[in-house]
């Protein structure tokens, strides 16, 4: 995976506090491997959602949905702490490049074996989606809907929101497509 951490430290309440970068990120919210944790993918894909979406979500709504349904540790310097503010350091940055300069915006994919794999992050802006699915509804039935196509149909929770959509159609926005050389 790419580290694309631009920003080593963070200022704040006269304290300097060292960022992780998004590879040390994903080790740490992944623990063990045997916990069906999340990475920095589908973090990333909800703050995408968070980001882009129709309504706004308050910090204190998103983030207890990658520590666990509460709010990280607020003590500084603690690991917990450093990852919160590196999430909240990624947020501010989608959030600035969406409003600046959208056409700039890359997702933050784990790499495997030369392929970008979009699932966890796609199920990660799905989570976000649901947060305000009330406010998302009207996008996803109208022709912005098919907009989000490549999101959704990499999993079967996007899939079933591809209303109207063959089978075949889903697949082959779902296939993998090799870069030109």
């Amino acid at each position: 995976m790419e580290s694309r951490t631009r920003c080593q430290s963070h200022e704040g309440g006269g304290m300097s506090e060292t960022l992780f970068n998004y590879d040390e990120a994903d080790v740490i919210l992944r623990g063990d491997g045997q916990s069906d944790f999340v990475g920095v993918n589908a973090v990333d894909g909800l703050i995408a959602a968070v980001a882009a979406g129709p309504a706004f979500i308050p910090t204190h709504e998103w983030m207890p949905q990658i520590f666990g349904n509460r709010n990280p540790l607020q003590t500084s310097g603690t690991p917990e702490h450093r990852l919160a503010r590196t999430i909240q350091h990624r947020h501010d940055e989608v959030v600035e490049i969406l409003a600046t300069r959208p056409e700039a915006y890359l997702p933050l994919l784990v790499n495997a074996e030369g392929r970008a794999v979009m699932t966890d992050w796609s199920i990660g802006f799905l989570l976000g989606v649901g947060m305000r699915s009330a406010a998302w509804g009207p996008l996803m039935i109208s022709d912005f809907g098919m907009t989000l196509a490549p999101i959704l149909a990499v999993n079967p929770m996007g899939r079933e929101l591809l209303l109207g959509v063959s089978q075949a159609e889903i697949d082959r926005i779902a296939a993998p497509r090799t870069p030109p050389s």
